[in-house]
């Protein structure tokens, strides 16, 4: 849940830095594509954080098939 934390309050902050830097280039040229770069890295961060959930997804269901429970006191009683 941290990590998701914090890989939202970066996409926040790249896309008011591209909105900002976008702004104060549309001024002086209208047909610029600048600030679009804090746009294309928060898409390739969401990318990644769907992929990590789907990768938790699959532990916890691979962990239930196995041992038909998700508790996770269970887990820590098979190891000895």
């Amino acid at each position: 849940m941290c990590i998701e934390l914090m890989l939202n309050a970066v996409n926040l902050l790249l896309v008011a830095f591209s909105k900002m830097y976008h702004g104060g280039a549309a001024l002086s040229n209208a047909t610029t594509t600048a600030g679009v770069d804090g746009q294309l890295f928060v898409f390739f961060i969401m990318v990644v954080a769907a992929a990590e959930v789907s990768v938790g997804l699959a532990v916890i269901v691979m962990m239930y098939r196995n041992v038909h429970s998700v508790d996770v006191n269970f887990l820590n009683r098979l190891k000895n």
